[in-house]
């Protein structure tokens, strides 16, 4: 069996050990979806301990880069999912925005998603969503505003995973991951009065019908409630 990697001899094991496996899936020789060699083998070819390469392992992991399967092993992530990394960076970002700059940023990300999502959405995805938005419908009206939360977060979610192209989608998850709470704070603010459902139904209807004129305008709608829950 070929040896994977080189030994490695600094001081800051944790951390080549991590550039030495993040190094292999650039390069593709570990693909998306396969299995890591066994911790025995990495141990040997590394010539570290085992507490060190389950250290690096789950840093890997809580990036979203490997996938720990237990009883089974390590696998690469075959899906791009937004990471703590991603979480903190856009944090940072979010931070030193203002509220305007925030609108700004999330009406021309919002209105890509959806012209994203009006070329690429199935039948299938259009059932998920319409569901989507009879479901919170109905919690909205049994006055069960957590799980309209829910949903609502749900529902953007679901856009952006239907757009289709792993950059976009692991940079807008992340980005949506810091607005999640100023979402789901829409529906407990507003109440029985809130408009979430028609904004969501609108949306629903302008990528069902392709109305590609109306994307700003519907997205426009989407966001006059939110954007006196920034920051």
């Amino acid at each position: 069996m070929n040896q994977c990697f080189a030994p490695v001899r600094t001081r800051n094991v944790v951390r080549q050990i991590i550039d030495c496996i993040t190094e292999r899936i650039i390069k593709g020789e570990y693909k998306a979806g396969s299995k890591l060699p066994n911790e025995y083998e990495m141990m040997r070819e590394l010539k570290v301990s085992r507490n060190s390469l389950r250290e690096a392992v789950k840093i890997l992991s809580a990036a979203g880069i490997v996938e720990i399967r237990r009883g089974d092993g390590t696998y690469v992530c075959s899906q791009i999912k937004p990471s703590v990394f991603d979480y903190a960076a856009y944090s940072i970002i979010y931070d030193m925005s203002t509220s305007a700059e925030l609108l700004e940023l999330r009406r021309v990300i919002d209105e890509e998603i959806v012209r994203f999502a009006m070329e690429k959405v199935t039948g299938q995805e259009l059932g998920e969503l319409e569901e989507n938005v009879r479901r919170m419908s109905d919690a909205i009206a049994g006055q069960n505003y957590e799980e309209a939360e829910a949903l609502d977060f749900a529902f953007h979610m679901k856009l952006i995973e239907m757009c289709k192209n792993p950059f976009f989608v692991r940079i807008m998850s992340g980005v949506y991951s810091i607005f999640e709470q100023s979402i789901i704070n829409t529906v407990e603010y507003e109440k029985e009065r809130t408009t979430v459902v028609k904004h969501h139904q609108a949306i629903l209807d302008c990528i069902r019908d392709r109305r590609e004129a109306r994307v700003k305008e519907v997205v426009e709608g989407t966001l006059e409630s939110w954007q006196d829950k920034i920051k």
